[in-house]
């Protein structure tokens, strides 16, 4: 646009504006009327209904303006104002239609209308004049500026259609729509700086987007000479947007490289419309402003993944910290925009992977500090990274002091130079286990491992406790102190109950007052006996106890009634006392029953395969089963479990010693593991619930 006169004219000569201050000092607080133009009523009313900027609370004066009846539309100078469509913190923009010439325009106001100060004046036409020098296509024209009846203003094509910030509030913008509108405005931005004009306040509301699709740029109201210094705004201050003005400009040092600013904040701009938010935005401005100075801008593809490749390259070049970085003007970024656009190979480079690593390295406090690089507002991952940078030096050091010190954790868990396995009767079942262990100990570390045989599952405890074992074997009832841990389940022990096949005892009640041979004290097997005995309603008193050892290795006596022997299925020793003929074993009917009463123990079915040649029937005889396990102490060394643990199970061996395999170990879950063995059971109950 742009036929119509233009009046670059400033203030009137002596300036016609009236000081706040003044008129404040003039009017009573409880005077009830007030002598104020009309006009300032209709357009501060027109305001206030539309947008809502008066505070009616805090000015004495403004609750008084808003008294008046009347609004918009009203008439001023040559212009019908209609309607308020935008106000920023100094200035108020209308909707109007310039009489004389016919056209649609947009006026701008000081938004304090005739209370103007002196340098609100003096802004405000500074804005008229950078924008009326520049005709570009892509920039808002100004047609007149002025003042009228103490309102200064200044008219301006009027664009129908939404900025870029209202464009995105749904959500980011298409790439190459984005990149087309940030393009024609880096040209726009050019066309300014080679006229002297740097914007300083770009950001996506200054961005408007006409029903054309054609972006035009406003609001010039921060813009500045490039070749003379101006007296409104202060030495060092930072002035702008603070989420889209670039760190020098937020530093208040914008004189070496002003243009650069302007490209800082097209590469935000883009940025935030194609992300849906600005590279920095924190709770405060001034936690924003130590942002966008000293924190390293996220990366655009880390926010919207559809940016990798060139427009995030692209981005990264406008927001780096140095101007030096950046594109050497906004026509070079427009360039690589275009190049964007058609396919076309970018001159931008990506950041290295090393560099960018290092940038972000910085950020983290301790590593700043030592390299003289301030930290403001570290992120989580920069607190998280800290924290592990320091816990690597503690850990370090601390490392440095287990080694050296023989009682530390590692002194402890390393493995043993000897140990010894309490293994139970010589020849018996726990004897054989414990010397295949042994053997796998011996060849695959250079622990000297050695069995020693005892008196049973109960001897093998008192063992370990007294610390003349570091490994047993024992049954399940034993495993209950807070000293013991479990290594692993090893196999199920059935409590066979063989009594003699001529006296016709068909209950376990029978055995009152006969002779009941159950091992010695020092054997698991006379505790469980005295269990089943009391489920029976018997004692060990109301029977004619044989305590002599059930040793495997000594022909068995016939002279007892009954035989009471727990061990693992197909033993030897109940072999040879069924062989004879002499005893048979007892079909314990309710078992199920003694199990629900006692829990550690399970219904297990002897049958052929257990014993053949044993006369058994088909479906088998009914017992009660306990659980054989390998027990440590519970600070025993991890390195010895997992040995022992890796040789027992990641190999074909459980299937040989007749044990159970990992997954059937991994069953037993609320047992007192060994850290160690919890450990190494873990991935297997995973398998299992899977």
């Amino acid at each position: 646009g742009g036929d119509g006169d233009r009046d670059n004219n400033g203030p009137p000569a002596g300036g016609s504006s009236v000081n706040r201050q003044d008129a404040l000092s003039q009017t009573s607080p409880d005077d009830d009327t007030i002598d104020l133009n009309p006009l300032h009523q209709t357009l501060i009313d027109g305001e206030s209904q539309q947008v809502g900027f008066i505070d009616e609370t805090t000015d004495p004066l403004n609750r008084r303006l808003v008294s008046s009846v009347a609004s918009l539309p009203c008439q001023f100078a040559d212009y019908t104002l209609d309607a308020v469509i935008g106000r920023g913190g100094m200035g108020v923009v209308y909707a109007g239609r310039q009489q004389k010439l016919d056209r649609q325009v947009a006026v701008k106001m000081i938004r304090s209308g005739a209370l103007a100060s002196d340098q609100e004046v003096a802004r405000f036409y500074a804005e008229a004049r950078s924008a009326a020098q520049l005709d570009h296509p892509n920039i808002v024209t100004v047609y007149q500026c002025g003042e009228y009846e103490g309102h200064h203003f200044f008219s301006m094509d009027f664009v129908d259609g939404d900025d870029l910030s209202k464009m995105t509030r749904d959500g980011p913008l298409e790439p190459k729509a984005a990149a087309r509108y940030v393009r024609d405005a880096a040209r726009a931005i050019q066309y300014a700086h080679e006229n002297g004009i740097v914007h300083r306040d770009l950001k996506p509301a200054n961005l408007l987007v006409d029903q054309n699709d054609n972006v035009r740029i406003t609001d010039f109201g921060l813009a500045k000479s490039i070749d003379t210094e101006s007296s409104l705004t202060a030495t060092g201050a930072a002035i702008g947007t603070p989420s889209y003005m670039s760190p020098e400009q937020a530093a208040g040092q914008i004189e070496n490289a002003p243009q650069s600013t302007d490209v800082y904040s097209l590469g935000a701009i883009l940025f935030a419309i194609t992300t849906g938010r600005p590279p920095f935005k924190a709770g405060s401005v001034v936690q924003t402003i130590m942002q966008v100075i000293h924190r390293p801008p996220p990366s655009a593809s880390s926010i919207n993944p559809e940016l990798k490749g060139d427009l995030a390259t692209i981005i990264d070049r406008c927001l780096q910290k140095s101007p030096d970085q950046r594109y050497r003007s906004a026509e070079d970024l427009a360039n690589d925009l275009e190049r964007f656009l058609i396919d076309a190979p970018i001159e931008a480079r990506p950041m290295s992977a090393t560099r960018r690593a290092w940038y972000w390295l910085l950020g983290v406090p301790i590593v700043g500090a030592v390299l003289d690089h301030r930290v403001v507002e570290p992120t989580n991952a920069h607190h998280w990274v800290q924290r592990g940078l320091i816990s690597a030096l503690l850990l370090l050091a601390l490392g440095m002091i287990l080694v050296a010190v023989p009682s530390s954790v590692w002194y402890k868990n390393r493995m043993p130079r000897q140990l010894t396995i309490a293994a139970g009767v010589e020849g018996g079942a726990y004897f054989g286990l414990a010397d295949e262990i042994s053997e796998l100990i011996n060849a695959n570390s250079k622990c000297d491992a050695q069995v020693i045989a005892s008196g049973g599952s109960t001897d093998n405890l008192s063992r370990l406790l007294s610390g003349q074992a570091g490994l047993a074997l024992v049954q399940s009832d034993a495993v209950d102190s807070a000293e013991i841990s479990v290594v692993a389940p090893m196999y199920f022990e059935v409590v066979h109950i063989l009594v003699r096949g001529d006296l016709g005892i068909s209950t376990l009640a029978e055995l009152s007052g006969r002779k009941v041979k159950v091992g010695s004290q020092k054997g698991g097997s006379q505790r469980i006996a005295r269990s089943v005995l009391q489920y029976a309603g018997l004692s060990m008193g109301d029977i004619e106890l044989d305590e002599s050892p059930l040793d495997p290795l000594v022909a068995p006596s016939d002279t007892a009634d009954a035989v009471i022997v727990v061990t693992r299925p197909g033993a030897s020793l109940v072999k040879e006392l069924l062989a004879g003929n002499r005893y048979r074993l007892f079909d314990m009917r309710d078992a199920w029953q003694f199990t629900i009463d006692e829990p550690s123990f399970h219904v297990y079915y002897v049958d052929d395969d257990h014993y053949p040649d044993c006369d058994l029937p088909a479906d088998g005889i009914r017992a009660v089963a306990t659980t054989a396990f390998l027990v440590t102490k519970s600070d025993a060394s991890s390195a010895l479990v997992k040995l022992i643990l890796t040789q027992l199970f990641e190999t074909d061996r459980a299937e040989k010693l007749g044990i159970f395999d990992a997954s059937r170990a991994a069953h037993w879950k609320e047992l007192a593991w060994h850290a160690a063995a919890r450990e190494f059971f873990g991935p297997y109950r995973s398998t299992i619930a899977e």
